[in-house]
């Protein structure tokens, strides 16, 4: 055996002269061969001036000195051409084209990667982590389609999580948009990335948009209004009361929990019938000093109050004096989040409320009322009345 079985390297014979030639003739074919790497792997025509060392793959149908080797590595070594029959499994890097082949099946072919699935995670030009296990920094990315069409989707394990893209700003969430807990598209902004608004909501089941704060001028900037009316309803009624220059008061009978019950039955002194579950009330205990106050809706037994924040009254005890009315700003202030919810089936800032002024049982008038505090307990603004108002209010209509 005069050569190595796969590379076809010359052996050095047993007392052959000028060994140097045959040992120089397996360098040379080593150099061709190890870390290969061509400039060109379809050339059919030797190049006019080539550097010493460049290597090629012949292409098909080649001439010239290149002629009937088709296939072949061909390497400019020594001021001549020489060739390799390429094996069964031999890899190269073609320059020319960024590209890696494969010899198989007599044939140069793109090397075809069996598939990563699966990994752990990727980065490109990052370094991805157990969150983020696919991490890509770069200008841009492409998602091109193949065949006619590209979709991208995002699935979540059931409604009650998230599905959505999120845009942040030096790491910062400003911006998201998706199904987020739930099945409504929604979009939603952020100043900070922890607080949290809703820009658009779209009803999965009727495709219906919401719009919870708003839509500003195109030529101002300013804040749109549009009047949503309500329609006529025994719950409609958001201010009830007798009127009297001295506020109506009644007793703590107990308190439990987050409910207040009063003495005697006397929560209706303090509410209108028609209020009943209706509006939220910011209730004040003027035996305290200063004045504390809760938010209260009459909503349970016929005696009793539900706070909608049991902290507010952990130091009120039985026998303590409350009224709706501000006993510094003589006003009372309404909360109507609970008609809201009811009537328009979502909470917003409403800019206003259009109401009806009632006489035994009849509208006589109508005013509107603007709005702008936020009630510290919804995503309402508050309504405010005269603690001496004798009329009845009903509510037509929410600007917003």
């Amino acid at each position: 055996m005069d050569q190595t079985s796969n590379l076809k390297l010359p052996y050095i014979a047993p007392s052959q002269a000028q060994k140097h030639v045959t040992h120089n003739e397996a360098i040379r074919a080593l150099d061709a061969l190890v870390q290969l790497s061509v400039l060109n792997s379809n050339a059919q025509a030797a190049p006019y001036n080539p550097a010493e060392g460049e290597r090629y793959i012949v292409g098909s149908g080649a001439s010239g000195a290149w002629a009937g080797k088709d296939q072949q590595l061909a390497a400019f070594q020594d001021g001549a051409w020489a060739f390799f029959q390429p094996l069964e499994g031999w890899c190269a890097w073609v320059a020319n084209t960024a590209s890696f082949l494969v010899f198989t099946n007599g044939a140069w072919k793109a090397a075809a990667s069996g598939g990563t699935n699966p990994v752990n995670a990727v980065g490109i030009q990052t370094v991805a982590d157990d969150t983020n296990r696919l991490a890509v920094k770069s200008p841009a990315s492409l998602f091109d389609h193949a065949g006619t069409s590209h979709q991208i989707k995002i699935n979540k394990s059931d409604d009650n999580q998230a599905a959505s893209l999120l845009f942040q700003s030096n790491y910062q969430g400003r911006a998201e948009m998706g199904t987020m807990w739930g099945r409504d598209f929604r979009i939603k902004t952020s100043a900070d990335g922890i607080s949290w608004r809703d820009v658009m909501i779209a009803d999965n089941a009727t495709g219906v948009v919401r719009f919870p704060n708003g839509i500003a001028s195109a030529a101002t900037g300013k804040r749109l209004s549009g009047l949503v009316f309500l329609p006529a309803g025994p719950d409609a009624t958001i201010y009830q009361m007798p009127g009297s220059a001295t506020p109506a008061t009644a007793k703590v009978a107990s308190i439990a929990a987050d409910i207040i019950t009063l003495v005697a039955n006397s929560a209706v002194s303090l509410f209108g019938t028609a209020m009943r579950d209706v509006a939220m009330v910011r209730l004040w205990n003027v035996t305290k000093s200063p004045a504390q106050s809760a938010w209260v809706k009459w909503d349970t037994a016929l005696n009793g109050l539900q706070v909608a924040n049991a902290d507010q009254i952990k130091q009120w005890a039985s026998g303590d004096v409350l009224q709706i009315v501000d006993p510094v700003k003589k006003t009372v202030a309404i909360d109507i989040s609970p008609l809201m919810q009811r009537r328009l089936g979502g909470v917003f800032a409403q800019d206003g409320v259009l109401l009806t002024t009632v006489n035994a049982g009849n509208p006589v008038g109508s005013l509107v009322l603007p709005s702008s505090d936020l009630s510290p307990q919804s995503g309402a603004n508050l309504v405010y009345f005269r603690g001496d108002e004798a009329r009845v209010f009903n509510i037509a209509g929410v600007y917003g």
